[in-house]
């Protein structure tokens, strides 16, 4: 009854072991308010529901609401939206002065446009718990030296960590890869303003184009300027622009972003 959707990216958690660890990395009590985006079967969320946590769970297949969900979609503390957790509009759940968690597995084929969308939306969670691809993961909390986008990007507004893996054996189906647990803790002073994130996350695609080559190569083919005016920017700064991209820290990320937008060249991306 009701098997994985593919085209939803659809992997059901049911290892006990696992669930558990994920609830308490999250350090759920029940004072807890917890976003859950794809509760599929209810694996999880009956585990966070033992807590005597409230639950707001976002599902998108209305199958599984209509089904397995229905056994436990009547208790109290559990609302069930159906709706994509790309697009919906969290004030409409979760009141603008409620402290909130995620707790989630989240779906391969659109976890990280969840992560941004939720972690940079107008109601952020204090802390997220969330399951990933191993390799997506480990590229969210890279630290420096192993720097990427999605490193450079989140650890601007979060504090990240790696828990644990997970192996295929957990899920049903079997993905074809490993699996990771991570936590992102929202900074009481991140380095950049919320509203500038679209803006900063072009940057570092353009600061990534070419991640092979030194800094002032790929930035240079990134924004379409000339290697001298990076080198330029990156000396006024302090910066080897001969290092690969991933060699920086996200401080040094932010620097970059805002001395080019200064200059007015991020407006050229995206």
């Amino acid at each position: 009854m009701n098997p994985a959707k593919k085209s939803l990216g659809q992997h059901f958690l049911h290892d006990g072991t696992v669930l558990r660890r994920i609830v308490n990395a999250a350090k759920v009590n029940e004072d807890d308010h917890i976003l859950e985006i794809g509760p599929g079967k209810g694996h999880l969320t009956k585990k966070l529901l033992l807590q005597g946590c409230s639950v707001t769970a976002i599902e998108l297949d209305h199958d599984l609401i209509s089904g397995p969900l229905k056994d436990i979609a009547l208790n109290p503390k559990l609302e069930i939206v159906e709706g994509d957790a790309r697009t919906v509009d969290l004030k409409n759940f979760i009141a603008n002065t409620t402290q909130f968690k995620l707790v989630a597995n989240l779906p391969y084929n659109a976890g990280t446009h969840i992560l941004r969308s939720i972690l940079l939306s107008d109601l952020p969670p204090q802390l997220s718990v969330v399951m990933l691809q191993k390799e997506v993961a480990r590229n969210i909390t890279a630290p420096p030296g192993k720097s990427n986008i999605l490193s450079s990007f989140f650890q601007a507004y979060y504090h990240t960590n790696f828990h644990f893996n997970v192996q295929p054996k957990s899920f049903s189906p079997q993905p074809k890869v490993m699996s990771g647990v991570i936590s992102l803790e929202r900074k009481k002073n991140p380095l950049l303003p919320k509203y500038l994130h679209p803006d900063y996350f072009s940057f570092l695609t353009c600061g990534f184009a070419a991640p092979r080559k030194q800094l002032h190569n790929s930035l240079s083919q990134g924004l379409k300027i000339g290697i001298l005016e990076v080198k330029d920017v990156s000396s006024q700064l302090g910066l080897n622009s001969e290092l690969r991209p991933a060699a920086l820290s996200v401080e040094e990320w932010v620097a970059l972003f805002k001395t080019f937008k200064a200059r007015k060249y991020v407006h050229k991306v995206g």
